[in-house]
């Protein structure tokens, strides 16, 4: 996922606890990244697959140590994404408050 900000944009590693089965039907996952770089304001997520794993989400919500409130992004679309473009579409970019804007 790449977050976009005020200041510019930065990726983060890939989604993955090793400990556990990510990514499961009605399940609540979190991922917890140190030392990124500090984008501003986050207006925005970029979001792709690589594998056909089809994953349907309702919602992102990601938090910032400089950001006090968390922003909350919308799949208003109710697309899933995957790399398999019969299940869904490869690359997804939310903005907060504007649900997915663009799909491919």
């Amino acid at each position: 996922m790449t977050l976009l900000g005020s200041y510019g944009k930065v990726q983060t590693p890939y989604f993955d606890d090793p400990d556990r089965d990510d990514f499961l039907k009605g399940a609540n996952d979190k991922f917890v990244f140190s030392g990124l770089k500090e984008v501003g304001e986050i207006h925005c997520i970029d979001i792709s697959v690589e594998a056909d794993d089809w994953w349907l989400f309702n919602s992102i919500v990601v938090y910032s140590d400089t950001q006090t409130i968390p922003v909350v992004f919308e799949n208003t679309s109710g697309q899933g994404l995957s790399s398999d473009s019969n299940e869904g579409v490869s690359q997804m970019r939310l903005c907060a408050g504007g649900g997915d804007i663009n799909r491919r």
